[in-house]
């Protein structure tokens, strides 16, 4: 059995990822190069995920050796033929990943301070026309976010062309796959997946040759850091300052630094103990490092212009084991509660009747009670406002006194001595700068992140905190 991670396990059950699942699902991952394509097979079985062969001419594992892109055509075409040869059982659903040469694709790579994931993929967002080197127009990207040990966030930007990509997507649609297509991305991001599975010390670093280009690639225990390339023609020499300005910068000791051929030295050394050990070596058959992405935690990515996601718990598949053993649960107990509460029946016919009476005669008081607790709170907030009032008029000119010009804000809320205002400036820092001057202030703080609007203007929401607010009160 190939998948036996039960964390990655679970995860994919909740998330709706490769997995525990009614529908068959066969995973094929692919690696296309110049001269061939190499391929894997996998169909779910009752002993897990197995090689299997895709038809009666094919084995679960191999190459086409045709020139890109026919040998990917002849492959998918293949996959429509098969099923109609002897009656051959297809997958409801077939999920298909595909790795291609780095030199196929750009790299950029961010590094964001600690803030949520999701907030994290939206500044790299907004951060891609200046980031790219192509207009998003011409462009498909997806981002890897990877969370790091002192909680900041690297995130690798990974695009290509929308002209280069198309030829592929194009083979995709006019042979059916198009929805069963789940990743399309640099085989190195595979490699990494297959890194991760074989539990190899991390960070690492792994300098692979592709057709015309030498790559790096920097791997973390969460993700991919890093990804340059450098000409085939400047030999291994050539991506020497390349791999001392990573090394430096991602903290990668010069030991752990591999080559992932016979191209260098030291080399990558095979695991002693392979859990994918049903699989030609990784050195043999890339269509493995594609299949990979599949099997591990790592996020999916597929550069293909689908908007970049973050995999996300679907709570249908968390509820329904729950649902399901509550029902049975709640089935037993029912049939035990009505078994012995046969005889009493009537006595709780009455006592229903007498607490209804009840509640029709507590329902005044109930009301009563009600609007003596609203009262209470009104002329409490009244009594805050009048105390205030006088402070609260000081501090929006001492506010307006402060700040930049074409500053204003869109909300203010004070509240116990602490005033959180939402606005738009050209410059955001600028405007906590001039209100942390300002001496009626003890603290202003930045709340949540500053985004860019299109007009130029910053968005910002900060926390004010006056001075000597218990004792003007």
């Amino acid at each position: 059995m190939i998948y036996s991670n039960l964390p990655i396990f679970i995860r994919d059950f909740l998330s709706g990822r490769p997995g525990l699942t009614l529908a068959k699902q066969d995973v094929i991952g692919l690696y296309l190069e110049k001269d061939q394509l190499h391929y894997i097979y996998l169909t779910w079985t009752r002993q897990g995920l197995r090689p299997t062969r895709p038809g009666p001419s094919l084995e679960p594992y191999g190459s086409v050796q045709e020139p890109a892109p026919w040998s990917l055509k002849q492959f998918l075409e293949w996959m429509n033929i098969f099923p109609l040869v002897e009656g051959h059982t297809t997958a409801k659903t077939r999920l298909i990943y595909l790795g291609l040469p780095r030199d196929r694709f750009f790299a950029r790579d961010l590094e964001l301070p600690p803030m949520p994931m999701e907030d994290a993929l939206e500044s790299v967002k907004n951060s891609l026309p200046v980031c790219c080197h192509l207009p998003l127009e011409e462009i498909y990207y997806d981002i890897h976010l990877c969370r790091q040990e002192k909680g900041n966030i690297n995130a690798l930007i990974l695009y290509g062309s929308r002209k280069d990509m198309d030829v592929y997507l194009n083979i995709f649609r006019e042979t059916g796959h198009l929805d069963s297509l789940r990743g399309l991305f640099p085989i190195s991001y595979g490699i990494g997946a297959w890194l991760s599975l074989q539990q190899y010390p991390m960070p690492l670093g792994l300098i692979l040759r592709q057709d015309s280009a030498y790559e790096l690639a920097i791997y973390q225990k969460n993700g991919c850091l890093f990804s340059g390339t450098w000409p085939v023609s400047e030999g291994i020499a050539g991506g020497a300052p390349l791999i001392t300005s990573a090394k430096s910068k991602f903290q990668v000791p010069g030991e752990r630094i591999f080559h992932f051929d016979n191209s260098g030295e030291p080399t990558l050394a095979l695991p002693p103990t392979d859990p994918l050990e049903e699989l030609p070596s990784i050195t043999e058959n890339l269509g493995v490092a594609a299949g990979s992405l599949a099997l591990s935690a790592r996020q999916e990515i597929s550069i293909d212009g689908n908007p970049p996601h973050l995999a996300t718990i679907r709570p249908l598949r968390l509820f329904a084991p729950i649902i399901l053993a509550f029902i049975l649960i709640a089935s037993v107990l029912t049939w035990k509660v009505n078994w012995d509460i046969g005889d009493q029946e009537q006595t709780l016919s009455a006592l229903k009747l007498e607490l209804n009476g009840l509640e029709e005669e507590l329902k005044p008081i109930e009301q009563d009670r009600q609007l003596v607790r609203e009262a209470d709170r009104f002329l409490k907030e009244a009594g805050e406002f009048i105390k205030t009032r006088p402070r609260i008029f000081t501090i929006i000119n001492e506010i307006a006194l402060c700040l930049p010009e074409e500053t204003w804000f869109s909300n203010l809320n004070f509240q116990k001595g602490e005033m959180t205002v939402k606005g738009e400036s050209p410059d955001a820092f600028k405007v906590i700068e001039s209100l942390r001057s300002a001496e009626i202030f003890e603290q202003v703080t930045l709340t949540g992140s500053i985004s860019r609007e299109k007009a130029g203007t910053e968005r910002f929401s900060l926390s004010l905190k006056l001075k000597d607010y218990e004792a003007d009160n």
